[in-house]
């Protein structure tokens, strides 16, 4: 599977591109806080640049969020912020400010335990 052209000349450009493609379904307990409000959730779909989330309310686009979650492999905590790209009754998508180096690790270490 070939990239698109916006991932390969966009700033994620340092990271390996299967990696940015790489999604999980499975549910990840997590935190949504907007205002400083943390609301419990579950993150549906997880990728390097972004989650889909539960939602009780429906936000705006371009809303800030921040999302703290824990991924079981190997027990890391990520807590980073987020923009709302889109908002449904199905959820809501939130694409990350930007991942340290150390969350980027965790996320594809729990990504390969996930593969078959």
């Amino acid at each position: 599977m070939s990239a698109p052209a916006a991932l390969t000349s966009s700033p994620l450009h340092q990271h390996n591109i299967s990696d940015l493609l790489r999604r999980t379904a499975r549910r990840v307990p997590a935190k949504l806080a907007i205002d400083g409000q943390p609301d419990d959730c579950i993150i549906l779909n997880l990728s390097l640049g972004g989650a889909l989330v539960t939602a009780r309310t429906k936000f705006a686009m371009g809303q800030r969020v921040q999302i703290e979650f824990s991924v079981p492999t190997p027990n890391h905590a990520i807590e980073i912020g987020a923009t709302v790209r889109w908002s449904s009754a199905e959820g809501v998508g939130v694409q990350f400010d930007g991942l340290r180096a150390r969350d980027v690790w965790a996320l594809n270490e729990y990504f390969k335990q996930l593969s078959p």
